[in-house]
Parts: C-alpha cells; sequence; structure tokens
C-alpha cells in the first residue's frame, strides 16, 4: 500500500512569512497565492553610502589688489573661528572666477570682530574677516572688488559611512534604524557623527551590507516585510 507524505498545516500568515523569506523548504511544494502574498507589507529599504568628505568653512567676501598680490578678505563666522589656522588650503570660487582655477592660503586673520548687517547676510552676524593669498588661478583675469566665496579646508579628507535622515529614528535609548534580516525588521542601535544637509555619518552599529528600512515610524520591529530596494 502506498504511503502519500501527509501536507503540514501552514495558517495564512506563515504562509505569508515563507512568501516574503522566498522559503518553502521544509513543506511540501505550493504555490502562495497572491492575495496571501499582499499580507505581507512592502519595505523599502536603502544601504550605507560610502563617500568622501573633507570638513570645510565657507565664507564670502571680496577680491583685493596690494601690490603686485592678489588676495581674497573673507567674512568668517565667529562661530567657525576656532577652526581657521595660518597657513590652511582655500578653494575659491565666484560668479567671474571659474570654478576649480583658483586657491590659496590663509595669511591673516583681523585683530577684531564685527557685525555684518542683514543688507550684507539674511541675519546679522559677528564675523572675523580672513585674509587668503591667492597662489593658483590666472590672476590677469582678476579685479579688484570681485565678489568671491572661499571654501576654508579645516581637516583631512576621509571616507564616511552615511544613511538619510529618513531612515533613522530616535527615542529614550537613542538613535536607531531597522534592518532587514532573512525578511524581519530588526533593530539596530547606532552612533552617529558628521551631518550633511541631507543624510549623517553613522559611526557604529550597521554595516555597508545592512539594508535599512526608511520611515522607521512607519515600521514595527520583529515583523516580516517583502524587500523593495
Amino acid at each position: 500500500m502506498k504511503t502519500t507524505k501527509k501536507r503540514k498545516n501552514l495558517s495564512l500568515l506563515k504562509i505569508a512569512a515563507i512568501a516574503a523569506l522566498g522559503v518553502t523548504a521544509g513543506y511540501t511544494a505550493f504555490a502562495v497565492p497572491d492575495a496571501v502574498q499582499s499580507m505581507v507589507p512592502i519595505a523599502e529599504t536603502v544601504g550605507a553610502e560610502i563617500c568622501r568628505y573633507c570638513p570645510t568653512v565657507t565664507a564670502k567676501g571680496t577680491v583685493v589688489k596690494q601690490g603686485e598680490g592678489w588676495f581674497a578678505v573673507v567674512a568668517v563666522n565667529e562661530a567657525d573661528i576656532s577652526l581657521i589656522e595660518i597657513g590652511q588650503q582655500v578653494r575659491l570660487s565666484g560668479a567671474a572666477l571659474m570654478e576649480g582655477e583658483y586657491s590659496g592660503r590663509v595669511e591673516g586673520m583681523g585683530e577684531n570682530a564685527y557685525t555684518l548687517t542683514a543688507s550684507a547676510a539674511p541675519l546679522p552676524e559677528t564675523v572675523v574677516d580672513v585674509t587668503v593669498a591667492i597662489e593658483k588661478g590666472d590672476t590677469e583675469m582678476l579685479r579688484a572688488g570681485y565678489s568671491v566665496t572661499a571654501q576654508l579646508i579645516t581637516g583631512e579628507e576621509r571616507t564616511l559611512t552615511m544613511l538619510p535622515y529618513t531612515a533613522i529614528a530616535q527615542d529614550e535609548a537613542g538613535e536607531y534604524v531597522y534592518v532587514l534580516e532573512k525578511g524581519i525588521s530588526v533593530r539596530k542601535n547606532i552612533e552617529t557623527g558628521i551631518e550633511l544637509s541631507d543624510k549623517t555619518e553613522i559611526l557604529s552599529g550597521i554595516t555597508a551590507e545592512d539594508r535599512v528600512l526608511i520611515y522607521p515610524e512607519q515600521v514595527t520591529e520583529n515583523k516580516y516585510y517583502r524587500h523593495r530596494p
């Protein structure tokens, strides 16, 4: 007499979970209905972005000529002046200066601070003048009074691991993300560092291979999700 292999009974939720994982091991093969698959919510994920970062301070000012030399005098906010040192490299750009063509070094800093009026800045701010000696670029194209934007390089270039703010949440225990592991949302506590306009540095808590769920406020911990990159 032939024996028949009994098919294991699965609840709809277990079937949905298996469908989310793409796993049928240990069960008789079966086709998962679309209606069952739709029970598992879709999760959008992102991977950590690896990028190069060079810390800078941005300041605006004007081009001046002193003797035979050309300089840029830029107004650095009082909150950033402690980062500025004599000899630091500076990238220069402006409406009349081709980007990437002009650069120099910090040559001096003013002894006194002063307040920029609203006509020179969106809001009044206290600044210190920093003088940059222009060392690279076609000086024949320069004119005293040209506007200039300076990127004062305040540290060494390094590699950062970044995540968008939309992937990060915070509670009384600190900052965290949800990582998708075998289809399940797992909380990972993280430590953050440098903040940019749309993302922040991740110092610890995840790896570059992790898939991180965005909009964590909409995620339930330890729940199955279908992956959508």
